[in-house]
């Protein structure tokens, strides 16, 4: 049973004890690392509570923009299908090389409620300065968020030696890691187009502890991915709005890579 066969039967509770839109994270995988020519690759967009968990898929209408590249040439052929736990894209691998997929959400509205206000704060990382503004207004009031969820992933069809400029290209999306050309287990997180310093990026990889890293002057990770096998990556931007009673618009980033030989 593979990696993503086994992410469709596990259900697993989340540990976190709060709203459950702080709980997830909307990831990419493919069904296979590491696919045949002539195949069909499957990748899956699910969110989650714990990688590589697959609990909700989104619908085709809330992700406009949809980018896969195969040896250094764009898909353009895919197949969606829609379940309950993942959407599903698909297409037949006609040549070899290092492929990348990428998907970014609409952005979504709503609120928290007062109560929970304080943690969902806390969880998107606002500084305090934030926060005690947002505290400072009279009454109990909801706290307005919107966001964005933006992902990707980086797989194989047969050889990843031809192609691999994709990876440290970056495809538009807000917030999003690229791959450095510097050292292959060092990756850097981008904020608009531009790297993003000194920025909290957490290493998620099953059944190991968390990395919790923070990127360089040149908004870089690196970390020692020997005894890793699939992991994702994940950060989150905040852009707070000038009131206090205004809307804090959330971005977040994921990369799902596999090291394994």
């Amino acid at each position: 049973m593979n990696l993503f066969q086994k992410a469709i039967l596990t259900a697993t509770l989340s540990l976190i004890m709060a709203a459950p839109v702080m709980a997830h994270q909307t990831f990419l995988m493919p069904e296979k690392f590491n696919s045949a020519i002539g195949e069909q690759v499957n990748l899956a967009i699910t969110s989650a509570g714990a990688y590589p968990n697959m609990e909700g898929g989104p619908s085709l209408d809330r992700i406009p923009f949809i980018h896969v590249v195969l040896n250094g040439q764009e898909i353009n052929k895919l197949t969606f299908t829609e379940n309950e736990t993942h959407m599903n894209a698909s297409f037949t691998a006609d040549n070899a090389g290092f492929a990348m997929a990428a998907m970014s959400s609409k952005r979504r509205f709503g609120e928290i409620e007062p109560e929970e206000a304080v943690g969902y704060l806390d969880y998107i990382g606002v500084n305090n300065e934030v926060k005690a503004a947002f505290l400072a207004q009279e009454g109990t009031p909801a706290l307005n968020r919107s966001y964005n969820k933006h992902t990707k992933t980086f797989f194989c069809v047969e050889s990843c030696d031809t192609g691999r400029q994709t990876a440290y290209e970056a495809v538009g999306q807000d917030l999003e890691f690229v791959a450095s050309n510097e050292a292959e287990n060092q990756f850097i997180l981008l904020l608009y187009g531009k790297p993003l310093a000194g920025h909290k990026v957490t290493v998620v990889s099953p059944g190991s502890d968390n990395l919790e890293l923070v990127t360089n002057q040149s908004g870089a990770i690196d970390f020692d991915t020997s005894e890793m096998n699939s992991i994702m990556m994940t950060a989150v931007w905040v852009t707070a709005p000038e009131q206090a009673s205004g809307v804090y618009q959330s971005d977040y980033a994921t990369l799902t890579v596999d090291f394994s030989k």
